[in-house]
């Protein structure tokens, strides 16, 4: 997949903040249009063959994670910024801030409870730190694995039938599309 470079100022958002607080560079996927200074993607999931959202399911009661939706460009709670952390390190943004105004990142949580939590975005916090690893189909395209920078897990499918969270696990191999991630372009 080819990247496309963005440099942005941190004086505007929060996510910023995740960066640091003067010039950072943003490195993002396969290209696709930017909103103001920032690129946001949606992150679908080639398993589910939905996006990750950060709205809450009414039938899975853990809030304060990331869940699966119908893939909406349109949906703003959709919208993720993958921002380089360090080297060969990104993490993920999300576009809404909270009611404290603050932009929330995807966490690898401690206690091994294998659910991609939402946490505000700190640099520092190398739980909200992901490597990419690059699965080539047969096609010749290729997709992204996503595996969290502390342990050898990576972004992924629900645990359970019926449950929307996306997991932070190791059960399936880069392989199977259930740990295949691509970026769609938002309005």
């Amino acid at each position: 997949m080819k990247s496309l470079n963005t440099t942005f100022s941190a004086a505007r958002t929060a996510a910023t903040a995740l960066l640091v607080s003067a010039v950072a560079a943003t490195t993002v996927g396969a290209a696709g249009p930017a909103h103001a200074e920032f690129a946001y993607w949606l992150m679908y999931n080639r398993g589910t063959g939905q996006c990750m959202t950060t709205e809450n399911d009414p039938h899975n009661g853990i809030g304060g994670t990331a869940r699966f939706a119908p893939c909406n460009s349109g949906d703003r709670r959709q919208w993720w910024l993958r921002a380089t952390t360090g080297q060969d390190t990104v993490a993920f943004s999300t576009h809404d801030l909270t009611s404290r105004g603050k932009h929330q990142c995807l966490e690898n949580a401690p206690g091994g409870w294998g659910l991609a939590f939402l946490g505000v975005c700190d640099i520092g916090n190398f739980r909200q730190n992901f490597t990419l690893e690059y699965v080539f189909l047969p096609d010749g395209t290729a997709t992204i694995v996503y595996k969290a920078a502390l342990d050898t897990r990576r972004l992924s499918v629900p645990y359970a039938a019926g449950t929307s969270y996306v997991t932070i696990r190791n059960d399936f191999p880069n392989e199977d599309p259930r740990m295949q991630w691509d970026q769609l372009g938002t309005p």
